[in-house]
């Protein structure tokens, strides 16, 4: 590591013994690339989910890295930010007689601007932890694609994420593809605000929700 950049080298059996958490590098897959900042958390420090300041990128292509040539990484490039004085078309919130800045949860939708095919979301609310918000087609927890905004309080960093509740379990797992477009994310004085923006219909027809039909949202925090 000098100047800023790293630099590494290193072997991998094409075939290892794990068999639980080690794809097979005899066939075809898909490559996932990514950078990001070093976490403040666990000692050494693990690969995390990449947050507003990485560069994630899933290849087009299933490649066979013994037979394939180079290929360039792909951009897919997010939408551009809502203006702070956007209108949210759809919101929703924890008190009716309640206004934004003082809402324990507060959820806003709009189509974005410059891209129709994303929404952009605004989660704020009142919290020492996380506010979400989940979409599921069959009314209950399990099963349901959630989005949401989490506060390292040892940080005050927050990280907007994608995640999975599994089925027959009541708690969440971090979506295998992360597909949030951060904007922007703060907590202060015990309240988190985050802005970001999500495909209508993604490539991840195994665990996100599609937004052109119909869905329940859950609303949460905690």
């Amino acid at each position: 590591y000098s100047n800023g950049r790293i630099q590494c080298v290193f072997s991998r059996q094409i075939i290892t013994n794990d068999t639980a958490q080690d794809v097979p590098m005899n066939g075809s897959y898909y490559l996932l690339y990514g950078r990001g900042k070093s976490p403040t958390g666990p000692s050494p420090p693990v690969l995390t989910y990449h947050g507003a300041q990485s560069i994630p990128s899933i290849s087009d292509n299933l490649i066979e890295p013994d037979t394939a040539s180079n290929e360039p990484i792909p951009t897919h490039p997010c939408p551009s930010s809502p203006s702070p004085s956007a209108v949210y078309r759809f919101t929703a919130t924890s008190s009716s007689d309640c206004v934004q800045s003082s809402c324990d949860y507060f959820l806003g939708i709009r189509t974005n601007d410059n891209d129709p095919t994303y929404l952009d979301f605004m989660l704020e609310g009142s919290t020492l932890g996380w506010v979400g918000i989940g979409f599921t087609k069959t009314g209950t927890m399990e099963a349901a694609d959630v989005l949401g905004c989490i506060v390292h309080l040892t940080s005050s960093v927050v990280s907007i994420v994608d995640d999975w509740n599994i089925a027959g379990g009541h708690y969440d797992v971090r979506d295998s593809i992360q597909n949030v477009c951060p904007h922007s994310a703060s907590y202060s004085n015990g309240r988190i605000q985050c802005v970001f923006s999500r495909q209508i219909i993604t490539n991840d027809t195994a665990q996100d929700v599609p937004m052109n039909g119909s869905y329940y949202l859950l609303y949460g925090r905690g």
